[in-house]
């Protein structure tokens, strides 16, 4: 009987089932985009009951086209969008506010109204993490105090908190689980990542209950069984996306670093096991933690990436499909001057403004929908070097390389401009979906399939070498305009 890893990948546009033969190769892949919602201005909403039924579906999907029964599944993993927020009555399974996604900037306010109180000093020297409302605590707190029956349910301890991989899990266990991994928690601004609980301190400053969050985990776990597809089948790896596609990329190394391109683009450097904060505005978080071992990481996140493409494809039509703007990349014109802040939901590291929006600099009559998509695929390339350039002077050591992934690195333009910009060696692994990939890694440990990290090295192969095909002289040139822009559209708003 053939046998497979069965990897659930929820991510921010779509959701995808991953199966993946022992050999870690892909034996199949099935997907569906959902719906999103943006209710007002700057904020981004899901609904968890529709990512719920859509993951279920895709699962049966994916085993009917293949012939597969339960008995065929070894293990299932996790990898989710991080810090979206769901909050549900336990005793009806049913979310009592849509799930407030990580993009959603509604909570900026009451950041503001914190940080002017000391209290993003606090959560930084515990968390590791900046006030700011992409992660999950402001969510949670906003749909405590704002939605009718969320105290009601309170009291009669009915009210449970999770992120879409708790949400999920709870779901495939019928409601026996009630779970989170590590790195999940580390990214909602209520977990102390160096004693491995949730912050008691930090609540009170939120005012959330403690009984309403899932218990905390190490990434290849027994998470429980779902017995919705037939035989109980185990659920053995979760992680957040990030950490997943760190894990894919076999960046178990101080000083590795990997970069991926999805919805948004997060870059994560390995920094070992020292927890250690950032003086650049960089993110201190759990990378993983794998049979007792714990990693740190920093990260830098741009909220804005393949998200910026998509706004090309629905919003202005310039194209139907993402993988045109390859070749349009290549027929813009390379005199004109045009540069693209994408603060479509505000900027990221190291700015963390909510407010900001997205700016032109430089159009002309002459801009073509060409140049739009070459000054749109460079700007994140500039945004990718400031995370470097932070990175390095956090950790005192040069970034020689980096590990990419995600849909956009099938780009080979993007790819060029990206090694181009930051003058460092890019490197596309053979497999992209690393995201996926780490979560069968993770849910391969906890089966025994495999045993440690070193096996996962091994398995770890590239498929592209990028290097730079400009001068340093120019690519710096490029990045003292891209600066002075970026910094003036920060100062206005």
């Amino acid at each position: 009987m053939n046998k497979y890893f069965l990897v659930i990948d929820q991510g921010t546009t779509s959701s995808r089932i991953v199966l993946y033969n022992k050999k870690f190769e892909i034996f199949d892949i099935v997907q569906k985009e959902f719906k999103q919602y943006f209710p007002n201005e700057g904020w981004v909403e899901h609904n968890a009951i529709e990512i719920w039924n859509d993951v279920r579906g895709l699962i049966f999907k994916i085993l009917k086209k293949n012939k597969l029964v339960s008995r065929n599944i070894i293990s299932i993993g996790i990898t989710n969008q991080r810090e979206t927020t769901v909050l549900w009555n336990k005793k009806t399974g049913k979310p009592i506010y849509r799930a407030i996604v990580w993009q959603d900037r509604r909570t900026a306010n009451l950041c503001e109204k914190l940080k002017r109180k000391g209290a993003d000093k606090i959560i930084q020297k515990i968390t590791g993490l900046e006030l700011d409302p992409y992660f999950s605590a402001t969510k949670v707190k906003w749909i405590i105090d704002n939605i009718k029956d969320a105290k009601k349910y309170l009291k009669n301890d009915n009210l449970l908190f999770g992120t879409i991989d708790s949400w999920l899990l709870w779901n495939l266990t019928e409601g026996r689980s009630h779970i989170t991994d590590i790195s999940n928690a580390s990214r909602t601004m209520i977990f102390d990542s160096q004693k491995e609980k949730w912050s008691e301190k930090i609540l009170k400053i939120f005012n959330i209950p403690k009984k309403i969050l899932p218990t905390v985990v190490e990434n290849a776990y027994n998470f429980g069984s779902t017995k919705l597809f037939g035989d109980a089948i185990t659920i053995g790896g979760m992680a957040g996306d990030q950490q997943s596609a760190t894990i894919g990329q076999a960046c178990f190394k101080r000083g590795q670093s990997k970069s991926t391109y999805g919805t948004g683009c997060f870059l994560l450097m390995n920094i070992g096991k020292k927890f250690k904060l950032s003086r650049n505005r960089l993110l201190t978080t759990v990378a993983f933690k794998i049979n007792g071992k714990k990693m740190f990481c920093y990260e830098g996140s741009i909220f804005v990436a393949g998200s910026a493409i998509q706004w090309l494809r629905d919003n202005l039509k310039f194209i139907k499909d993402s993988s045109e703007t390859d070749k349009l990349y290549k027929k813009a014109n390379k005199d004109e001057n045009l540069f693209f802040v994408p603060a479509l939901t505000g900027l990221g590291a190291p700015y963390w403004n909510p407010n900001a929006r997205g700016t032109f600099f430089g159009i002309t009559r002459n801009t073509s929908k060409e140049d739009i998509i070459k000054a749109t695929l460079d700007s994140l390339s500039f945004q990718t070097y400031e995370l470097i350039e932070c990175m390095e002077k956090d950790s005192k050591t040069k970034i020689s390389e980096i590990r990419v992934d995600g849909g956009m690195v099938k780009n080979n333009s993007f790819l060029q401009s990206l090694a181009n910009i930051s003058q460092i060696k890019i490197i596309r692994p053979s497999n992209i979906e690393t995201t996926s990939l780490g979560a069968a890694y993770l849910s391969a440990i906890q089966s025994g399939h495999l045993k440690n990290t070193n096996q996962i090295n091994k398995l770890w192969k590239k498929d592209k070498i990028i290097k730079a095909k400009i001068s340093k002289s120019i690519s710096n040139s490029n990045i003292v305009k891209w600066k002075l822009i970026i910094n003036a559209v920060n100062n206005f708003y």
